[in-house]
């Protein structure tokens, strides 16, 4: 029972904090991502090959072989099709972060022993958790626009993970252990950086140097609207959550703890 309503609450918490941040990225991120894709269009046709060259590259040769393109990945079509699947992806990747938040957030008021879980105890879980998934990889690998230059997607993927499990453990040990040992969490969160997030030079230089300052200027933008977008996101994944537990988790947890607690 207990299980069945953290997975329904995650279902409910997910589906609304999606839907909250896709209204928000329509509003501040998708112009600044569509604005960005322009002058990648624009660079990537300047790059391409003369149509008669690329019409003898796709002949066929003197011996009747012909030329077999890769096939491209498939992506959604601007417009309905590409707002339905971000509205999609959204939702589910919150339902994935708020299954984590309400167990979490239910294990806290277990271990605690009386009713701590609330929409506001849960800001502050959303907060935490906005730190570490955003705000502390972002230090590293500011958020990128299309058309950006970077390092191996292998190598900017690990250090992301490296961040932000140093970014949980490091926090939680502040928060939760005795302050002897607090000093480890701090070693955590400093680790990341020590080792250096994966960069190249020149994210912008296969574009005019008037291009390259528009795109640098976008990056900016992109920078603060991610922020907004994931901290509304994370603050309403955990506000939503606290208020289930409290809501709807709490009683099913009150079953499994001693009938002094339950009634508490």
């Amino acid at each position: 029972m207990l299980f069945r309503r953290i997975v329904l609450c995650a279902l409910l918490v997910g589906a609304l904090s999606g839907l909250l941040v896709s209204a928000v990225q329509h509003w501040q991120v998708i112009p600044i991502i569509a604005a960005a894709e322009i002058f990648e269009g624009a660079a990537e046709a300047a790059e391409a090959p003369e149509p008669a060259a690329a019409m003898a590259h796709d002949h066929d040769d003197a011996h009747g072989a012909t030329h077999v393109h890769e096939e491209a990945a498939w992506e959604p079509k601007d417009g309905t099709e590409r707002h339905v699947w971000t509205v999609i992806a959204n939702v589910m990747t919150a339902i994935g972060f708020s299954l984590v938040l309400i167990a979490a957030i239910t294990a806290w008021e277990h271990l605690h022993g009386h009713r701590v879980a609330s929409a506001p105890s849960g800001l502050l879980w959303g907060a935490a958790g906005w730190l570490c998934v955003f705000a502390a990889p972002s230090l590293g690998l500011p958020p990128e626009i299309p058309g950006t230059a970077a390092a191996a997607l292998e190598a900017r993927q690990t250090w992301w993970l490296l961040a932000v499990a140093c970014s949980a453990t490091g926090l939680g040990l502040l928060a939760f252990v005795p302050s002897r040992m607090r000093w480890l969490g701090l070693a955590l969160l400093a680790l990341p950086y020590a080792i250096g997030a994966p960069h190249i030079d020149g994210a912008f230089a296969a574009y005019s140097d008037e291009v390259a300052r528009q795109m640098e200027a976008l990056t900016g933008q992109f920078a603060i609207a991610t922020a907004i977008s994931s901290a509304i996101e994370w603050l309403a994944l955990g506000g939503l959550a606290g208020w289930a537990v409290a809501r709807w988790v709490r009683p099913a947890l009150a079953t499994l703890e001693s009938p002094a607690i339950a009634r508490a």
